[in-house]
């Protein structure tokens, strides 16, 4: 019995991944964001524990953040950021199987991406927590899915905030998918409720049903670069005064 309720809920979780890029579903989130690892170390790491396993960073990671959803953000559309990123989940739950696939429950997870080129305490480009998520692989692979959608039939429950998009309109569907590629060693069971560790590089994409609205402008390093000369300037000015 036991056993059967897995595999439901697993054949439930991967129906609900194909829902996210199937394009006649309805409220499906139209995509807003992406992000990708700068340089093809893999710095993302499962790490099982006696008392559970984390997902995340060790510390901040350069990545290219982009907007896909409005051109009036201060930077246009597809335009790389430079930006840095962190991440951390923990888990929730063992980790179960069923056929070839393997997934690990998984909780408070926290993405935050903060512009490279902002001034200090500018605010975020984005900040996502989620209270639950899972990441999907395939027994023997090195590949590996962390995903979640937030709609009226979800338990998920995913919250963005950014300084530069307005997400205070509600909101009918929510998701994100974080993909994990060079996984090594390759995915597999590690007993004890979890997955065995691995290392890994990552992509991401987040949408939402309304798209948000922008909201202030993105400072480009050109801008920042003549703000900081007429800064320079007006000080000379003074001095000289």
């Amino acid at each position: 019995m036991k056993n059967a309720l897995k595999n439901l809920a697993c054949s439930a979780l991967l129906m609900g991944m194909l829902a996210l890029v199937s394009p006649a579903q309805a409220q499906v989130p139209q995509l807003f964001a992406t992000f990708s690892q700068i340089g093809q170390l893999p710095s993302f790491s499962y790490v099982a524990g006696t008392s559970g396993a984390t997902l995340g960073l060790a510390s901040a990671i350069p990545v290219s953040f982009q907007f896909q959803a409005d051109n009036s953000f201060g930077a246009a559309i597809g335009q790389d950021i430079m930006a840095s990123m962190t991440m951390s989940a923990v888990s929730a739950g063992n980790a179960f199987s069923s056929t070839s696939f393997l997934v690990q429950p998984m909780k408070d997870i926290e993405l935050r991406f903060t512009s490279a080129s902002a001034t200090p305490n500018s605010g975020d480009l984005l900040k996502m927590t989620l209270s639950t998520g899972n990441l999907v692989a395939r027994a023997g692979g090195q590949t590996a899915r962390l995903t979640g959608t937030e709609s009226t039939t979800s338990t998920d429950r995913v919250t963005f905030e950014s300084s530069y998009l307005d997400f205070a309109p509600q909101l009918l569907a929510k998701n994100y998918s974080i993909s994990f590629t060079s996984v090594a060693p390759a995915v597999a069971n590690g007993g004890n409720g979890s997955l065995a560790p691995f290392t890994a590089t990552g992509t991401g994409n987040f949408g939402s049903d309304p798209l948000p609205k922008p909201q202030n402008s993105i400072p480009e390093p050109a801008t920042l670069i003549l703000a900081a000369l007429g800064g320079l300037a007006l000080a000379r000015r003074k001095r000289h005064a």
